[in-house]
């Protein structure tokens, strides 16, 4: 594994005392971080047939001042999926804090993190597939299961913990992003004269029909893996914000035949910058659930990044 440190699985994925926590933005040490949003909502065939929401959501600043901002897409066809992803989330960020310098300046070796990452990423998810699942009393009421009491931990396969990956680190004048599978992750900028765009960083990666794709615990997930960096300080532009969304907002947000962002990406981007983090939470809920899911059946979630003062920054292959 390299110097890869080693995680801890954990449903829970960042946790108190994981040194992962959300600081108080009042902290003078943070108060000019990235400002973040985020939602998840249940799909309408989910909602008819009682699955619970597959797409987890994570957003956090971390002691060392690196800002996290991540979903994981859980596989329809894994039962256990909304489990995964949750690990997959919590494992991913610890592992991008970790690691971020030595992704950033990657050269040659770019190929060896990636395989370094997904194993790191799959071995957590081996291990808690193998200390058994604590499933939660809704999922064993609605697929029939055995109280907690009688068992406590329900056996689970490693594939029925599969989920995409959308990951954004920045700190300092710099980013790091991951993308695993479908979905989008978009970047917000402005060019030299004042004008903002918001553009496509990650397109979605579908295989031949569009509901393949890769997931954390695929076989050719290294190869898949797509890693982008950038410094936040050119001449070009300024990269004032991201956002990134599973497939299930793809219908509102992504112009697919163009391979393009609808303008309400930058919308959000901008709400998220300006408004109270109170006030953006719960516009961001009502939207998703309003607006965005009653255009799709998949179950749809939102992760938005906003500088608070724009820097400058060109993204890097």
């Amino acid at each position: 594994m390299g110097d890869l440190q080693t995680l801890e699985a954990g449903r829970a994925g960042l946790r108190s005392g994981d040194g992962c926590e959300p600081r108080d933005a009042s902290d003078p040490a943070i108060a000019s971080s990235w400002r973040s949003a985020w939602a998840r909502h249940q799909g309408r065939s989910h909602a008819a047939s009682g699955v619970p929401c597959q797409d987890q959501v994570l957003a956090s600043t971390f002691p060392s001042g690196t800002t996290v901002g991540a979903l994981a897409d859980g596989a329809g066809s894994a039962r256990w999926s909304h489990y995964g992803a949750e690990v997959a989330l919590g494992a991913a960020a610890q592992l991008i804090e970790q690691q971020f310098d030595r992704i950033f300046r990657a050269t040659n070796n770019l190929q060896t993190i990636r395989v370094e990452l997904i194993d790191r990423l799959q071995s957590v998810l081996a291990q808690f597939a193998a200390g058994g699942l604590d499933v939660s009393a809704s999922d064993r009421d609605r697929m029939g299961l055995p109280p907690h009491d009688s068992d406590p931990r329900l056996a689970c396969e490693f594939q029925e913990l599969a989920s995409t990956l959308l990951l954004v680190a920045v700190k300092g004048e710099r980013f790091v992003a991951l993308h695993l599978g479908d979905g989008v992750l978009g970047v917000q900028a402005l060019l030299r004269g004042g004008l903002a765009i918001a553009r496509p960083l990650g397109r979605p990666d579908n295989g031949e029909h569009t509901n393949e794709t890769t997931f954390v615990t695929s076989t050719n997930a290294a190869d898949a893996l797509r890693i982008y960096r950038g410094r936040l300080a050119t001449k070009a532009q300024t990269i004032s914000g991201f956002i990134l969304m599973s497939d299930g907002p793809e219908a509102s947000l992504y112009q697919k035949r163009a391979g393009m962002l609808a303008p309400a990406c930058s919308k959000l981007i901008e709400a998220c910058r300006s408004l109270p983090s109170d006030v953006m939470q719960v516009q961001l809920e009502a939207t998703l659930r309003d607006v965005i899911v009653p255009r799709t059946h998949d179950d749809c979630s939102l992760v938005l990044m906003a500088a608070p003062d724009a820097v400058r920054g060109d993204p890097e292959g």
